[in-house]
């Protein structure tokens, strides 16, 4: 089933700002300023984030401190950004540059979705995703963890390289993943690492980033982008799934703290169509008490699955909207905000075409149609 919302603009106080209806079917309802805002609990249908190439592979929200973090793609940092518009930046040593840096910001994530004591980042070979014959595979890629709350002026608590785990992948198996771009987090600490070229593969990190382990890998099929793209932590069954390469979803089951993953190649009920450009996926909570919805980025659409076997399979629904839809958009990442109480969904799009010096100082996120947590 597939939705598609379309803006309704409206003009507040003296903020020029566009407010989401509760869903498409209300639409043709609304009468008011005030009958919107109140089925939308205030929640904007665009949120302008004005950092000049900015280029956000990847954004979270922090519901407990209300702060955006979105990687800033080119430049190897994090751009915090309040829901009051205030903003400041994370940098990491030997990571962070002013834009021709050797490691790029791919992918955050936090250790929980409520009062959250941890960030993740994830900064991938700048050279990885270049398919023009100067493509690179041996260049650095890292990981990171922050306390929380963190400010400008924050380090990381420790990083890691994953050369060495390359490796050993390699040493194992004949293939070194690279291309390092996306990590979750079990309940014991554990980060669970994803590569998205060379092979599917999953480096495991223990809690306190001393000890990183060559923990999944899967033969390459011989396309271009064979490994997975995203991966998010289910509470449900304590399960953590990854997002694209092989197959839509790949499962492992976390319980007794596994040594190496044991994959459950989840049967999707449905026809989810092509595999090329499956992004990030995050787990949000439902907004009728069912359960989460994994809800993963693949242009035009935006896959919200479903399941009640633990993702031995599962079943989704699809949802766009012309913004999001454009190639120009560059879909990628979902991410919450909570408005007026009511939790809301983003799309978010990286601009790839911007480059990292384009100029570009627009980097909208889009609200998504309430149905996609129901």
């Amino acid at each position: 089933m597939k939705f598609s919302i379309s803006a309704a603009l409206l003009l507040v106080a003296s903020t020029a700002i566009t407010l989401a209806p509760r869903a498409v079917a209300e639409l043709s309802k609304v009468s008011s300023p005030s009958e919107l805002v109140e089925r939308a609990g205030g929640a904007p249908d665009v949120i302008n984030v004005n950092i000049k190439n900015l280029e956000p592979e990847d954004r979270v929200y922090d519901v407990t401190r209300r702060v955006y973090y979105q990687s800033n793609l080119y430049k190897g940092r994090i751009a915090a950004q309040t829901k009051d518009g205030a903003k400041f930046n994370v940098e990491i040593p030997g990571v962070s540059s002013s834009g021709n840096g050797a490691q790029q910001m791919a992918g955050l994530s936090l250790d929980s979705r409520k009062d959250a004591k941890a960030l993740y980042a994830v900064a991938k070979d700048a050279g990885a995703f270049r398919f023009d014959g100067s493509q690179s595979k041996t260049g650095p890629c890292s990981f990171h963890k922050f306390n929380l709350p963190v400010d400008a002026s924050s380090k990381p608590a420790w990083s890691v390289y994953f050369d060495d785990v390359q490796k050993q992948f390699q040493a194992q198996n004949g293939v070194r993943p690279f291309g390092n771009v996306a990590s979750a987090q079990g309940t014991d600490g554990s980060s669970y690492v994803i590569f998205a070229l060379g092979a599917p593969a999953i480096a495991k990190v223990s809690a306190d980033g001393k000890t990183v382990t060559p923990w999944y890998y899967e033969a390459p099929n011989g396309s271009q982008r064979p490994g997975f793209t995203g991966v998010t932590y289910v509470p449900e069954g304590n399960l953590i799934v990854a997002f694209g390469g092989p197959r839509p979803l790949t499962a492992f089951k976390l319980d007794g703290n596994p040594a190496k993953g044991a994959p459950i190649f989840t049967r999707i009920n449905g026809n989810f169509g092509s595999l090329d450009g499956t992004e990030k996926i995050k787990t949000f909570p439902s907004l009728n008490g069912s359960g989460s919805r994994l809800v993963g980025a693949k242009t035009p659409n935006v896959y919200a699955f479903t399941s009640t076997d633990n993702y031995a399979s599962a079943s989704f629904k699809t949802f766009s909207r012309p913004e999001i839809a454009s190639s120009e958009y560059g879909l990628t990442s979902i991410t919450e905000g909570i408005y007026g109480g009511i939790r809301n969904l983003y799309a978010s799009g990286a601009y790839f075409g911007n480059g990292a010096k384009g100029g570009r100082t627009n980097f909208p996120m889009y609200h998504l149609d309430d149905a996609i947590l129901n």
